[in-house]
């Protein structure tokens, strides 16, 4: 597997995979906004599907004081994401193999973050390259199973950040509904058409 180096904002280098999901500016913008609304700090933050851990890496350096969760179904890229850790030395983040749609978490959350994938299933070319069709259309989660974790799985009081297309506005709408789940802000980017809620 090829990797290919990464520099963060704030000069710490990371790796990703070569042929697999690249990093975009997404994680920036749901960084980003978050950060601006949120300067408390959160006993427990989860990153859902975290990839090679850019959001959790992210947060670990604005926030140090948070302690980070990130949990990948994808065992090459939990192996990425550790090693992203070290690299970076972020101590406050702990990257876990699991499933979303089966893990029985032992804690509930402050904080849960995903930059989840935006395609579903009947939508679009769907990659051959395996991390990448996980990563873009709905192969191993879709929007429900995730609005379904976060409301099984977040505090009474606590906060969930998601970033979406804004095509997928009335389903996200739909499903948090059917859920029992609130959506307070949005925040729209037009430079990269992506909406986070």
């Amino acid at each position: 597997m090829e990797l290919k180096p990464v520099l963060l904002p704030f000069g710490k280098t990371i790796y990703q995979t070569k042929q697999g999901q690249l990093i975009s500016s997404d994680n920036s913008h749901l960084v980003d906004f978050l950060l601006q609304r949120e300067t408390e700090n959160f006993q427990t933050v989860l990153d859902l599907g975290c990839g090679n851990g850019i959001l959790s890496l992210m947060l670990a350096h604005y926030r140090p004081a948070w302690r980070i969760t990130g949990i990948e179904i994808q065992p090459h890229l939990v192996e990425i994401a550790q090693k992203n850790c070290q690299l970076t030395e972020a101590t406050n983040v702990d990257i876990q193999l699991q499933n979303l749609r089966c893990w029985q978490s032992e804690q509930t959350w402050d904080l849960i973050v995903c930059n989840p994938p935006y395609h579903p299933l009947n939508s679009g070319k769907i990659s051959p390259i395996k991390e990448k069709a996980i990563s873009r259309h709905e192969l191993c989660c879709n929007m429900l199973d995730i609005l379904t974790f976060i409301k099984g799985n977040l505090k009474l009081s606590g906060k969930a950040y998601l970033i979406y297309a804004p095509n997928r506005t009335f389903d996200l709408e739909k499903f948090t509904k059917k859920v029992d789940l609130n959506i307070e802000r949005r925040f729209s980017s037009k430079k990269n058409r992506k909406e986070s809620i």
